[in-house]
């Protein structure tokens, strides 16, 4: 019977990168988009290919208050429309995460937003 686990000595390969490959990208989601500090937390815009929106990330203990302005009317197709709610008269919603993430990052939450963002604007 043959055995896989014989006996035989195994040896690392190095695997080199192939001449020319992109290095990874090691700005932050939040450089791309051009996201700033504010006082409270950070703003910047969410963008996806079919527009950009103003957002906003508050901290607040360990907590992450997630706002969007003006959000594009086929959101309200969206699953996730119902976690949208009006928070003032100057076009302001919070977006209302079921769970944050674990680390606290925004980065994660600006993907997350773009994310149903475009599948909102594609499908509905």
């Amino acid at each position: 019977m043959f055995d896989l686990f014989s006996l035989r000595k195994s040896r690392a390969i190095r695997v080199a990168a192939p001449s020319g490959a992109v290095p990874r990208s090691t700005t932050t989601l939040m450089q791309q988009r051009g996201w700033k500090q504010t006082q409270g937390g950070s703003a910047g815009p969410y963008a996806t290919r079919y527009g950009t929106w103003p957002g906003m990330i508050e901290t607040a203990g360990d907590t992450l208050r997630i706002f969007i302005r003006n959000p594009p009317t086929a959101m309200q197709g969206h699953p996730k429309w119902p976690c949208f709610h009006k928070h003032d008269e100057s076009g302001w919603w919070r977006i209302h995460l079921a769970t944050n993430p674990i680390d606290r990052d925004p980065n994660a939450v600006i993907r997350y937003v773009e994310q149903i963002l475009t599948e909102a604007v594609k499908r509905y």
